[in-house]
């Protein structure tokens, strides 16, 4: 049995993000149409992308970024102006990782120095844990703390210094390398309270994504027939550049696409890329 002192711990963000997804699919109340699970519906919303840190606190950043007296901050020995960044984070309205979002990859920046490896529970919430609603608590962020500017100031120095736009497109910036092409990855930091776990690093002096998101497959069961399911390696099944299959499944899970998986003779033959050799 779980220890009590886990079950009255804090949620993360990612679990929080997952049990309210599923509860407004099973409400009906995320926008998308009827009740329950549907192998369509499933597929977008493990694509959704959406931040629940963003959901939590994006509003309050925005409210201390205007709040900040000519703009100006000094962190670090630095005099940074971040009023650029308040219409910027203000427009980020669907609070979701996509590859076209903006304003995603500064509050991306600014979540990771104000959590500064601490636990969520001890970020400056207005609201504090309460163990009788772990999803709902702790909420809030205290938008006159210091540490909201500061952390607001230290993510627009970082993005100045990289020559990085606070309004980038997060397709400019997330990216895979394959045989010199660059993929758009969505997703973002599990920190962030995102389905979809995208670790960005420096490999040769570039952003790439090195950890995340890798073998995904949602599967139906069905009385009438054989199981419905979809799956897509991240990574793509091939190392081998020189390989058709070294970069295709990547590009499918950028696009948000699946692969069909086959079971019968008759969903096999129905495939538009089947290959038939015959070994004599």
């Amino acid at each position: 049995m779980p220890h009590r002192d886990r079950m009255a711990a804090p949620r993360s963000l990612r679990t929080q993000e997952l049990l309210l997804t599923a509860q407004n699919r099973i409400d009906g109340t995320d926008g998308l149409p009827g009740r329950g699970f549907t192998p369509q519906n499933m597929g977008q919303l493990l694509f959704a992308d959406n931040s629940r840190a963003a959901d939590l606190a994006l509003d309050a950043t925005v409210t201390a970024c205007r709040n900040t007296a000519f703009g100006l901050v000094v962190v670090d020995g630095n005099l940074v102006n971040i009023s650029e960044a308040c219409p910027i984070l203000a427009a980020w309205k669907s609070h979701k990782y996509s590859s076209d979002s903006r304003g995603s990859w500064l509050f991306e920046n600014f979540w990771v120095s104000l959590q500064n490896g601490q636990a969520i529970e001890k970020l400056p919430w207005r609201t504090g844990f309460d163990a009788k609603d772990p999803v709902h608590t702790p909420n809030s962020l205290d938008f006159g703390n210091d540490v909201v500017r500061n952390s607001l100031a230290r993510a627009v120095l970082a993005l100045r210094k990289a020559g990085i736009a606070l309004d980038a497109p997060l397709s400019s910036i997330q990216n895979v390398t394959r045989n010199g092409e660059k993929i758009p990855i969505h997703g973002s930091l599990h920190e962030l309270g995102v389905l979809d776990v995208a670790t960005p690093a420096m490999v040769d002096g570039k952003v790439d994504i090195v950890f995340g998101s890798s073998f995904i497959q949602q599967v139906r069961f069905t009385a009438e027939g054989p199981p419905e399911a979809y799956s897509v390696l991240t990574y793509s099944q091939s190392a081998n550049p020189n390989s058709p299959h070294y970069a295709d499944q990547t590009k499918l899970f950028s696009a948000g696409q699946w692969v069909t998986e086959r079971y019968t003779e008759d969903q096999i033959t129905a495939s538009p890329v089947l290959e038939t050799k015959v070994l004599s």
